[in-house]
């Protein structure tokens, strides 16, 4: 029994396998019509629901497992080995859900929650913007206090699920701000069919296809008092209250999707043959068979670790940081190498390496690229 599996509790392991079966029957059998569609997956999200994986940290009363996030590491991992995109649309949706549990009032969570944990509305978090990143002294999204509401006005890069997305947690400065801080706040803003001035243009990327993001833009979007999340000033504590979560849920999904074309290497490997033997027989083949499982099972233990920290109390950014650039690295490493040994029909579309490959590349980048991963862990070890 590995390490992983000894850590883990009869819940976790039926969270986990709930995913797996989520995954094989639901996601595989969907996933390259997602891929090829490049359509947001509604309907495979809503089974996600169904299945009880978009409210697995949320408490019973609201309709949710009342697990930990060992449980969510564990479940987006398997649904990442059938579709990355579908993976990151939960991610989305689960880092605007949590908020709305931590800081949202009795009134908010009534309203949001049970909805968001049934897949019946979708959630984004919009915090980064074209010309201020996401840092809170620059955000130039502004928030008008006026007639018993909000006006807002500004513009979001990125942000998924953004535009299909049924509430969106805009970070926006609160005018007039408060003496002390920027008055960076969180605002619940409904879908853009249903609220006047706000509008959404989706961007195009290599992978994660299925995958929504985009620009969102606010032209005097109106709201109302209770569409406050939280306290004026509190914004960007919220925003990025889940952050070492969110950094080792994207290590889970690499670790996901490594795993995936791994596993596709070595059945290749194994069945293949080539000048009267299997592939796999060959010296230069298992080099790179060994690496991608030393890199893939470092990756992993990783994640847990980080993931058994936070689900403990006892979660820190170093160990997150490293889970997420590891694991991004590892997931880049291994899906490039199946193609590998998978030679030249390993580049071809119909093998779902390329899409591995593909979606790969975008945790690197998301949540804060490697390069700021590696600054963090050795700010942290050098106590800078």
């Amino acid at each position: 029994m590995s390490l992983i599996e000894s850590a883990l509790s009869e819940e976790h392991r039926d969270i986990r396998d709930r995913a797996a079966d989520f995954a094989a029957g639901v996601v595989a059998p969907e996933a390259e019509r997602i891929e090829r569609a490049d359509e947001f997956p509604r309907g495979v999200i809503e089974e996600a629901g169904e299945y009880g994986l978009l409210g697995i940290m949320v408490p019973e009363e609201y309709g949710g497992e009342g697990s930990d996030f060992l449980s969510y590491c564990l479940a987006v991992e398997r649904v990442a080995e059938a579709s990355g995109a579908v993976a990151e649309t939960i991610q989305g949706h689960t880092f605007a859900t949590l908020p709305i549990l931590n800081f949202g009032t009795d009134e908010q969570r009534e309203e949001y929650l049970e909805a968001m944990v049934r897949g019946e509305r979708v959630g984004a978090m919009l915090l980064t913007e074209p010309g201020a990143g996401s840092s809170p002294t620059e955000l130039e999204t502004v928030a008008e206090a006026d007639d018993g509401g909000y006006s807002i006005g500004g513009e979001k890069s990125f942000g998924t699920n953004a535009g299909v997305a049924d509430v969106h947690l805009v970070v926006a400065r609160k005018r007039p701000a408060p003496e002390e801080g920027h008055g960076v706040s969180v605002f619940l803003v409904p879908g853009v069919d249903d609220r006047e001035g706000f509008t959404f243009e989706r961007e195009e990327f290599m992978g994660m296809r299925g995958h929504v993001t985009g620009d969102s833009t606010f032209e005097d979007v109106r709201v109302g008092e209770s569409a406050l999340l939280g306290e004026v000033g509190g914004g960007f504590r919220i925003a990025m209250g889940t952050i070492d979560m969110a950094r080792t849920g994207l290590g889970a999904i690499g670790t996901g999707i490594a795993r995936a074309a791994f596993d596709e290497a070595i059945d290749y490997a194994g069945a293949r043959e080539q000048g009267g033997q299997a592939v796999g027989q060959y010296q230069a083949v298992q080099v790179l068979v060994a690496d991608m499982d030393a890199r893939l099972d470092g990756a992993r233990h990783l994640v847990y670790d980080s993931a058994k920290s936070i689900a403990d109390g006892e979660g820190d950014t170093r160990k997150s940081s490293k889970a997420k650039y590891v694991a991004s690295e590892a997931a880049e490493f291994v899906t490039r190498n199946a193609i590998q040994v998978h030679g030249g029909k390993g580049y071809g579309k119909d093998l779902p390496l390329e899409r591995f490959y593909r979606d790969a590349k975008i945790l690197s980048i998301i949540g804060g690229t490697n390069e700021i991963q590696k600054t963090t862990v050795a700010g942290e070890a050098l106590d800078l």
